[in-house]
């Protein structure tokens, strides 16, 4: 087997686990924050985070910030309304925009999730520290390539 069908290989490894991970995850719901993490789409927990960071974070900001549609915004974030996990608030001096702020419910939502991605970006950071200067550049070219080509296709 030569380099690149050992490169494809392991790749296709590295899917066949994350998968199986997502799997574990969900049948088992792993700790108490993923559990309450796993009941959120990756755009709705996007979505609080970005809201936590903005003071003025409306349907338009969201849709260009995650580069999705403004219907998937509307979907996903009356989700979020519903739940109480987010609420409206317009400016005094324009009632016709809507922007939306969390409640305290999901200000811990938004903590939790900060904190499991800052779990994994730790545990990336291990792996990581495994390999040299030169190693890691050609990890980001993979990296940068896959992410291309995912957003081509």
């Amino acid at each position: 087997m030569n380099k690149k069908e050992q490169a494809l290989e392991a790749l296709e490894q590295v899917i066949k686990e994350r998968e199986a991970a997502d799997r574990r995850r969900k049948a088992m719901k792993g700790s108490q924050e993923e559990a309450i993490v796993s009941d959120w789409t990756l755009t709705q927990l996007h979505i609080v985070a970005i809201v936590k960071e903005q003071e003025r974070a409306n349907n338009t900001m969201l849709a260009e910030h995650l580069n999705v549609s403004k219907p998937a915004i509307t979907k996903a974030v009356k989700k979020l309304l519903d739940q109480q996990i987010l609420e409206k608030t317009q400016l005094a001096d324009n009632k016709k925009e809507v922007y939306y702020r969390l409640t305290k419910s999901g200000e811990m939502l938004a903590f939790i999730h900060s904190q499991l991605h800052e779990q994994a970006r730790n545990r990336y950071m291990r792996i990581f520290a495994e390999f040299n200067s030169t190693e890691l550049e050609t990890i980001i070219r993979f990296l940068h390539a896959l992410a291309e080509n995912i957003k081509s296709h």
